[in-house]
């Protein structure tokens, strides 16, 4: 077995595997998952330029069955995935919950290692095992940085499963839900649609009024208006029914602050120059919406077409719901 600089003396590699909630046989070497969940991007670059080791590159471990990929993930050091990425791990091997390495970076919020499985090639998307997708865990925990890097790297802001099944979710409908403007905002500046009668595919009409963003908006964040006024700029449909046949302003009292933005733009048409912004950005199209800053456009038009005057409401602190309905498990 060979070294393991940050495993402490007197110690086995099973052991200590135990210790973290590994389960390995006897028969199992374990060495390269241990330098991997340790950090030890040394000793882990030694072992896995030894040809005993190959075989235990993609190998995964009880009880989450996890490769050691997903444990350097855990471990949190950037080197180590980038040790076994140049070995060949592969990229996209799952846990036992499905999770992909990319998956488990999102969820614990590690930008940086983020960043070097999608540059590598990772699926934005995760893992079909999995219902839920690196995009969705993002915007349910309010990890903007993450929206925006997964958008830039492709993800589908909408899923044609998670849309047409409701389950677990439609990401933009998740910010609203969760009330985080800033995952809402990144959404809507990469692309995501307001309405989903605008898919290339077409959606039963049932899901669509199921999915209401506007009824969402009063019914999960009906004291944040700026959810409802980007709606309204990005070419939403105020109008929209729900499943029994009534629109939001129908369904929803009076008094709170969204609501009464609702009941002020109704009946009133988008200004030209908004209009101008809906159309010059649906000829642009998604992919070179997020690259609008390398885009031979005047500086003045860039911060106009991205909606930038709703970004001082990402400043806003709100509360994480999704936060407190965990806290409230406990």
């Amino acid at each position: 077995m060979a070294e393991i600089m940050a495993l402490p003396e007197q110690v086995s590699a099973q052991a200590y595997m135990m210790n973290h909630l590994v389960d390995a046989d006897d028969e199992e070497d374990v060495t390269l998952h241990l330098a991997a969940l340790c950090g030890d991007s040394e000793g882990l670059r030694h072992i896995a330029g030894e040809i005993h080791y190959s075989q235990w590159l993609n190998y995964r471990v009880r009880p989450y069955m996890s490769p050691p990929l997903r444990l350097a993930v855990s471990g949190g050091n950037p080197e180590c995935i980038e040790v076994l990425l140049s070995a060949g791990a592969d990229i996209e091997l799952e846990d036992v919950k499905g999770q992909t390495s990319l998956f488990v970076a999102t969820s614990q919020r590690k930008l940086e290692i983020m960043k070097i499985l999608l540059e590598a090639g990772a699926n934005p998307e995760g893992s079909r095992k999995n219902r839920c997708s690196p995009l969705l865990v993002a915007v349910r925990d309010g990890f903007s940085e993450g929206v925006k890097l997964l958008l830039q790297h492709g993800a589908d802001p909408e899923p044609f499963n998670q849309i047409c099944t409701c389950v677990p979710g439609w990401p933009l409908q998740h910010a609203i839900v969760y009330a985080h403007f800033s995952c809402y905002f990144e959404l809507i500046k990469g692309g995501a649609l307001a309405n989903l009668t605008l898919l290339p595919y077409q959606v039963n009409p049932k899901v669509v009024t199921r999915l209401s963003i506007p009824h969402a908006i009063l019914k999960y964040a009906k004291e944040y208006p700026e959810f409802m006024e980007l709606y309204n700029e990005c070419g939403g449909n105020l109008r929209q029914v729900n499943t029994a046949g009534t629109t939001c302003s129908e369904e929803f009292l009076d008094g709170s602050p969204a609501k009464d933005l609702l009941i002020s733009l109704s009946g009133l048409p988008l200004s030209l120059k908004s209009l101008c912004r809906l159309t010059v950005r649906q000829l642009l199209g998604r992919k070179k919406l997020m690259k609008l800053s390398s885009l031979e456009l005047p500086s003045c038009l860039i911060p106009f077409l991205n909606f930038e005057e709703f970004s001082r409401y990402s400043l806003r602190s709100k509360e994480n719901k999704h936060d407190k309905i965990n806290d409230n498990e406990k």
